[in-house]
């Protein structure tokens, strides 16, 4: 960028330069400076930026990490709390900059105000916009990253895992109403045979293709996980090899989607039908059968959590075992 618009002349008789002739620059900021001395322009450039709220939103969803970098539905989240946040303290992200997250509500600051007064999991979402990587980049593109201080700093509880309580009846229901659906309607039966036989979430239903069926050099049967949750291209994942077959069986070109439907279908009409036909109530239907296969694959394979954690791709063994295991199996004495 030529930010200098007029060079400053020289005394031909000292061989210097003459102080009377000013220095005209047009900075990145769109302000034209008009100045006698070098330094004033260069104060300027490494002056820290404060831009708009809405034009920081615009920052962190367009630009890409080196690593460790979210996805674009994740980033869509983190900003949609963080508008929710800022809404309720009285906020405009477009008309504000961004040292207002630096201010304070009932002697708190903002992040901790909103924790107190409404939940922390919007805090905990929006504030991922500062984790550290966020910060180093922000500071490579000259944004003052001081007024995010406090939401760095503020300590939150850990998200309390619920345990799995599987029910004998409602998994009856489940199988027995989708097990149907292999002559009803083939498309949601690979649905329920990816989450229930597989332990697929709806994100990964949506991505599967039969090219992701595997086996290992030991004859395991896998499934190829893109972009996984837990991070990385690409998961390989152990599955359940009598539903592995089974889907298998009804196999196409390995370019093709699994399940090849509208998005809708698979986030609104199968949850839809395990809610009403199957009597599922769980918020997430969809995950209640990822839950039930992680539960199946470990009381099959002697209450092994490490098996299931593998199984559905957890990124830790504690995570599983927190999740899914319930009471041990006591062997009778006599």
């Amino acid at each position: 960028m030529n930010i200098l618009t007029q060079s400053p002349t020289k005394d031909t008789n000292r061989g210097m330069l003459n102080v009377n002739t000013p220095i005209h620059a047009d900075l990145p900021n769109g302000v034209k400076l008009i100045t006698h001395d070098y330094n004033d322009v260069v104060a300027e450039l490494t002056k820290p930026d404060w831009p708009l709220i809405d034009q920081l939103f615009w920052t962190y969803e367009t630009s890409k990490l080196s690593a460790g970098n979210p996805k674009d539905d994740t980033k869509r989240k983190n900003v949609v709390a963080m508008r929710r946040v800022l809404a309720r303290a009285g906020i405009d992200p477009a008309k504000c900059d961004i040292r207002h997250f630096a201010g304070s509500i009932s002697n708190r600051c903002i992040a901790e105000w909103y924790v107190c007064t409404h939940n922390a999991n919007d805090v905990r979402l929006a504030r991922s916009m500062f984790s550290k990587r966020w910060i180093m980049f922000y500071r490579s593109q000259n944004i003052d990253t001081r007024p995010f201080a406090n939401w760095v700093a503020l300590p939150l509880q850990g998200i309390k895992v619920k345990q799995f309580d599987p029910s004998r009846q409602e998994l009856e229901r489940i199988v027995d109403n989708c097990e149907r659906l292999i002559v009803n309607d083939p498309m949601m039966w690979r649905m329920y045979a990816l989450a229930y036989g597989f332990g697929l979430r709806s994100s990964e239903i949506k991505r599967a293709r039969w090219g992701d069926l595997m086996e290992d050099f030991d004859g395991n049967k896998l499934i190829r996980i893109h972009s996984p949750k837990s991070g990385g291209k690409w998961q390989d994942r152990p599955v359940d090899p009598a539903w592995w077959d089974k889907l298998f069986s009804h196999g196409g070109h390995d370019g093709e989607l699994i399940v090849p439907v509208q998005e809708d279908r698979i986030t609104r009409e199968f949850p839809q039908f395990l809610r009403d036909i199957c009597g599922v109530v769980d918020l997430r239907p969809v995950h209640r059968l990822r839950k039930y296969c992680g539960h199946r694959v470990m009381r099959s394979n002697g209450n092994n959590a490490f098996v299931a954690s593998r199984a559905l791709g957890h990124s830790s063994v504690e995570m599983t075992q927190k999740v899914y295991v319930g009471n041990p199996r006591i062997a009778p004495s006599f």
